[in-house]
């Protein structure tokens, strides 16, 4: 014997059907609210990271982790207390992400001709009160008082060839950093 239906319940059974089935499409249809331009590290921010920098090799030139316990390298993006390939690595990235970046030689030590300097012998020898050796590390004063660190590169009968580039000049870098800590440039932590 077939079973009476009532019609106000057949009613709100399929008003509830096809509010479920709406609920469904929006759901997978609506992506949600859009990402905010305030997520991720941007110019402005001071971040802190932990890096481990190395040349393609794969030899190690520079870190802050390890077991000698580092502080964090803290910096704001966009004011050039880092190099540029760096700076531009961690923007868009989040608290406690990590990324390698590979960075060219134009975005971390461009070498720079200009940087070779070629010194009176003579003049060497007596400002350091001894004779280096091709490969010697020379720290100097420079007029206005800042230190410098120079490279020989070379020595003849009366010159003497000084480089000033970075050691990594013209080198592409790779670096592996993890984000640490962010604070937005409006002063709010993230």
């Amino acid at each position: 014997m077939a079973k009476k239906v009532n019609p106000m319940l057949a009613i709100v059974g399929g008003l509830f059907a096809v509010l479920l089935l709406f609920s469904i499409i929006a759901v997978v249809l609506y992506p949600g609210p859009a990402i905010s331009s305030d997520h991720g590290v941007q110019e402005g921010d001071t971040v802190s990271v932990h890096y481990v920098g190395k040349r393609v090799d794969g030899t190690v030139f520079d870190s802050n982790q390890g077991e000698d316990g580092r502080e964090p390298l803290t910096f704001v993006v966009g004011s050039h207390q880092v190099i540029k390939g760096f700076e531009n690595g961690v923007i868009g990235m989040e608290s406690h992400e990590t990324k390698i970046v590979t960075i060219s030689p134009e975005d971390a030590y461009p070498y720079n001709p200009d940087m070779v300097v070629t010194y009176n012998k003579t003049d060497v020898i007596e400002s350091l009160g001894s004779t280096p050796e091709v490969g010697d590390k020379l720290m100097l004063v420079t007029g206005t008082g800042a230190v410098v660190e120079g490279i020989v590169t070379e020595i003849t009968q009366t010159t003497i060839v000084i480089d000033f580039n970075s050691e990594l000049a013209g080198e592409t870098l790779v670096f592996e950093i993890t984000i640490v800590d962010i604070v937005k440039g409006e002063g709010g932590s993230h």
